[in-house]
């Protein structure tokens, strides 16, 4: 007789469906942006250039200093120790493990968004209307995908490794700071609103995929150990 876990979707099947639905609708909403981006050679679409005038009107100068310290905490060297923090909280068995596979989460990610990027080949808003420093081509925004990246792992390993009263709010915090981080391109001016959606878009796609791997790599390893029966008596 067949078993009943696989005749009668329980959590199992449920914690295998969210994230490929999730991987596959994020998937083809990236692709659909980005192939009609090329399509319009890079062009703003009209929600761009909304987003990118009200920035420029509604700049002051606190705002922009807090502007600047929000994106420079989205990239480079500053969030792999986020990503490795992440990565050993999710890991209960070998922390070294956890943290090193958080850094490669992220720098792999990096890896991928910066082929899309040279492959879409979307030019920045003009430098004039820059309130910081930018380079290298548009869409995705490698702050955003970074900091959404990071902001996954870390949000894995709180939930897995943080118990208390604290843990719901340090939950939102990196969510949180994400969309801090991709809102302060926009306001920037560095880039236009649909690449920051393209990377947060990205970052979707690369952390469901990696979770679907770790999914199905443990329910082999339970296989493997005997702990999931394959058949049910009769």
């Amino acid at each position: 007789m067949v078993d009943g876990e696989d005749r009668h979707p329980g959590p199992r099947r449920r914690a295998v469906h969210v994230p490929a639905g999730f991987a596959v609708l994020s998937a083809v909403l990236l692709t659909v942006l980005a192939v009609a981006t090329v399509e319009r050679h890079g062009a703003p679409y009209p929600v761009d250039v909304d987003a990118h005038r009200w920035a420029l009107t509604h700049r002051g100068r606190v705002a922009v200093n807090v502007a600047v310290v929000v994106t420079t905490s989205g990239t480079g060297f500053a969030t792999y120790p986020f990503a490795a923090a992440g990565g050993l909280l999710a890991c209960r068995r070998i922390r070294w493990r956890g943290a090193l596979a958080g850094v490669a989460v992220l720098g792999l990610g990096q890896i991928v968004r910066l082929v899309l990027a040279v492959g879409v080949h979307r030019p920045r808003p003009p430098s004039v209307d820059w309130a910081w420093t930018a380079s290298g081509f548009a869409m995705p925004s490698g702050h955003t995908t970074t900091s959404a990246i990071t902001a996954v792992v870390l949000t894995v390993g709180i939930a897995r490794g943080v118990r208390g009263r604290a843990r719901p709010v340090l939950l939102a915090v990196p969510g949180l700071w994400a969309l801090g981080v991709g809102a302060s391109r926009v306001y920037l001016g560095v880039h236009w609103l649909t690449d920051v959606v393209a990377g947060w878009l990205l970052a979707a796609v690369w952390t469901a995929l990696l979770g679907l791997l770790v999914l199905a790599l443990a329910h082999r390893r339970h296989r493997a150990a005997g702990t999931i029966p394959t058949t049910r008596p009769g």
